[in-house]
């Protein structure tokens, strides 16, 4: 009990003792006759109760009737609060499916949000998705179109409206839609952007690309988005080395050469830019400078594009000396001359100088051992030599090295190879899916009777299964 109830009614208490110790004492007086009218008369005490009552019930009515309204409205709220803090919990397990990709359970908790909110933004937009990946795509489509009547100017909408034109397969309707949302949103659209883009790249469309590509990068500019505006400069530079490629092939190499200059300003390690330009340099009949920017290019990343260049470009111009001089100027030069003794041993074999290619590549023989391209290379002049002991010997170096005689099966879903027959792949974590590697042997599982089979488990990334599926083996 609160102190305040109890002061109440001991006040109360003493009052009606006060009282009836009052009455007691003047009850005589009490009980004198109160005239209302020449004949008419009531006890004082009656007529003192009828004034009392005159003035105290009109105002305990009126409190009564306020404070039932107050309760009756304080009691209809907490029944809305917790009808509201009952869907708000419908909802947030509707996003728990979603995130869970528990479609069906999303749609039941959404359809009971739906009933009391009608016009509830994010549950149209959710259950329209849950929908549609229950394959109910026409039911998801009226959801978003009931959906974009009262929010015509949500992006996301428009978004979902797309998944679900294409799902139905009106491609048409979505690329119409994607129009809108460029033309309509301004600084918005960057997932359209971004897929228009990458057909244009597939496409090979140089120009389309890099237009969509300019206004991707505004609209990163306006969001003041670093980190993204760093990963597309990726894209920027391989997009402005096609359009430089583009002028060579309309034989503009004066225009293209300052292009792939540039390129390399920015990125000295970008070797298609080096070799690029060597040959804008030889179109402009600019020899010796094209071999200057190879040899630059190879000194500055150690890429043998460059050195296979040089030497195709000395062969194809009947000058075997000057790339066997110019290979040595550069082993000359190069701190770890390990790949360019390569090279030149492997020029001598081309020219069909045995005796010196053999010399030279036994020079590296220590260091490139475990290189399958090595022995190979060595057992072709070999055999040219009429070496053939020698030559099945380094054969037999190269298939070892390639791991040919102990890579005897394989996943057929990730192509990982394994010694001995696995139960289950290491690597991508199928059931089932390990089996003599077929395509060593050139036949197919068919041709060897062995049967299709499904694939169980296996990994969406390092830690998370994905669905059972069945899968036919690859053909050879």
């Amino acid at each position: 009990m609160q102190a305040r109830t109890y002061l109440g009614i001991l006040l109360g208490g003493v009052v009606v003792i006060a009282a009836s110790f009052l009455t007691t004492l003047n009850r005589e007086l009490l009980e004198q006759r109160f005239h209302l009218t020449g004949e008419a008369s009531v006890p004082v005490f009656v007529a003192l109760l009828a004034v009392f009552l005159a003035g105290f019930l009109p105002s305990v009515t009126l409190l009564f009737v306020r404070t039932l309204k107050r309760d009756l409205r304080e009691r209809r709220e907490r029944r809305r609060t917790r009808e509201a803090e009952s869907l708000e919990q419908r909802l947030r397990r509707a996003w728990d499916y979603h995130a869970d990709g528990q479609w069906r359970k999303a749609a039941a908790e959404l359809e009971v949000v739906l009933t009391d909110r009608p016009e509830e933004f994010s549950a149209l937009l959710l259950y329209g998705e849950a929908l549609r990946h229950q394959g109910k795509a026409a039911e998801a489509l009226d959801v978003h179109r009931r959906a974009s009547v009262l929010y015509p100017r949500s992006l996301a909408l428009l978004y979902q409206l797309v998944e679900d034109y294409e799902a139905r397969g009106e491609t048409q309707v979505a690329h119409e839609i994607r129009n809108r949302i460029l033309r309509d949103f301004t600084g918005h659209g960057l997932a359209v952007m971004r897929r228009r883009r990458d057909r244009a790249l597939a496409a090979r469309d140089w120009e389309a690309a890099l237009r969509w590509h300019e206004r991707i990068e505004a609209v990163l500019r306006d969001e003041d988005d670093e980190r993204n505006l760093a990963r597309e400069s990726t894209v920027s530079l391989g997009l402005t080395y096609q359009r430089a490629v583009s002028l060579l092939e309309k034989d503009r190499p004066a225009e293209a050469a300052p292009i792939f200059r540039k390129l390399l300003e920015q990125e000295p390690r970008f070797v298609p830019a080096g070799i690029m330009l060597g040959e804008a340099e030889l179109l402009q009949d600019n020899e010796e400078l094209a071999l200057e920017e190879w040899k630059r290019g190879f000194l500055s990343t150690g890429s043998p594009v460059f050195l296979q260049r040089m030497e195709d470009h000395f062969i194809e111009a009947a000058e075997p000396a000057r790339a066997i001089e110019t290979l040595r100027a550069l082993i000359a030069r190069a701190d770890n001359d390990l790949l360019l003794r390569f090279f030149l041993g492997r020029l001598y074999y081309r020219l069909e100088m045995h005796e010196e290619a053999l010399k030279v590549l036994a020079s590296i023989g220590e260091s490139m051992d475990s290189s399958p391209t090595y022995h190979y290379l060595i057992a072709r002049i070999r055999q040219r030599s009429g070496d053939a002991r020698g030559a099945v010997a380094s054969f037999l170096a190269c298939l070892q090295r390639l791991g040919v005689p102990n890579a005897a099966y394989v996943c057929r879903t990730c192509a990982a190879k394994y010694d001995e027959w696995q139960d289950r792949c290491r690597t991508c974590g199928t059931w089932n899916s390990v089996e003599l590697d077929v395509q060593e042997e050139q036949l197919s599982e068919e041709e060897l009777g062995v049967a299709e089979r499904p694939v169980w488990g296996g990994y969406a990334d390092d830690t998370q299964a994905v669905e059972i599926r069945a899968e036919k083996p690859a053909a050879p």
